[in-house]
């Protein structure tokens, strides 16, 4: 009888391991359907004699079928087939070379799971997303809303067989020669886990700056800390490189509200280098992070914090600096 008692648990104990196991490398919500949709809207356009009839092409073809999580990014980025239309128009040497990356979009499920485990690892309440990767216009790599995240495919696929002359600058900048989707999926799964309080809509319209490097800045600086991915090397090799004039001026305005100098600047950056309070916040959370004593606590109050002068204050990042008071 012990011994029957005995197997039996030994029985059980092995098959939850062994759904644990499974559960933790179950293959995460992914939605790629609209990939499929667009290609098939876009080659539907040799039909179309006019510009009207591309515009309705896409209309019907591709937003009017959009998937849950699409009919989300066209609201939360205000798509339209207008813009399509527009956009294949001006680079359709850019569109074809991207045709087969985005449609093997899916062979990166794996690693992106794996990914998942490693947040899962680092947050004891980490929020799995559901992900859609959908065909944008050329405007953003990834957003979220609600437990979505929301992927710009054609933003991240790009490597150097990527026919990009016709783009601009900065897209060519961001794009690189490399694809980057699990950069993009990893920067973005932090935003999922972040709190928007009412702290973070106060810091918002009072300090503005201050508070969305933080926030953009811990989504990279958590990125590359759980899963050693970063969407923004270019930013960082140039930060790391002006560091110290970098943080003069970021002191000199740090709580203004005005944050155009800094932030989401592609194409009108003063310096050369969009997007450098990015680099400025990932600095203040680095250093929160490597002066606290409990590291997993302080991982989560980079994360889950709304009051990012305190986070910016117990950094000390600013401390030789006569504004940081």
């Amino acid at each position: 009888m012990v011994f029957n008692v005995i197997v039996s648990l030994l029985t059980i104990c092995i098959a939850l391991q062994a759904w644990g196991q499974a559960e933790r490398t179950a293959p995460v919500k992914v939605c790629t359907d609209d990939i499929v949709r667009f290609w098939d809207a876009y080659d539907r356009l040799s039909q179309a004699p006019t510009k009207e009839d591309s515009i309705g092409i896409f209309q019907t073809y591709y937003l009017d079928k959009a998937s849950e999580g699409f009919k989300k990014f066209i609201k939360v980025r205000d798509l339209t087939a207008e813009r399509y239309v527009h956009v294949v128009q001006v680079c359709p040497e850019f569109w074809e070379s991207i045709r087969t990356a985005t449609l093997e979009i899916g062979e990166y499920i794996p690693a992106i799971t794996a990914q998942f485990d490693k947040y899962k690892a680092a947050f004891d309440d980490f929020e799995e997303p559901k992900l859609c990767f959908a065909i944008g216009v050329l405007s953003t790599g990834g957003t979220v809303t609600g437990n979505w995240l929301l992927l710009g495919t054609e933003m991240m696929v790009a490597d150097s067989t990527t026919r990009n002359e016709m783009l601009n600058p900065w897209l060519r900048n961001i794009m690189g020669v490399e694809p980057q989707v699990l950069e993009f999926v990893a920067h973005e799964t932090v935003h999922i886990q972040q709190r928007y309080g009412p702290g973070m809509v106060w810091a918002y319209l009072n300090r503005r700056l201050l508070a969305m490097s933080i926030i953009e800045g811990a989504a990279d600086f958590v990125a590359e800390l759980v899963t050693g991915s970063t969407i923004n090397k270019q930013v960082h090799e140039y930060g790391n490189a002006h560091e110290a004039e970098l943080k003069t001026d970021f002191a000199s305005v740090l709580y203004s509200n005005d944050i155009q100098d800094w932030l989401y600047n592609g194409g009108k950056s003063k310096t050369g280098q969009a997007d450098l309070g990015y680099f400025i916040g990932y600095k203040i959370c680095e250093r929160y992070y490597e002066q606290s004593d409990n590291k997993r606590k302080a991982l989560r109050t980079i994360v889950k914090t709304n009051n990012y002068k305190r986070l910016m204050k117990r950094s000390g990042y600013f401390e030789n600096h006569k504004e940081y008071q």
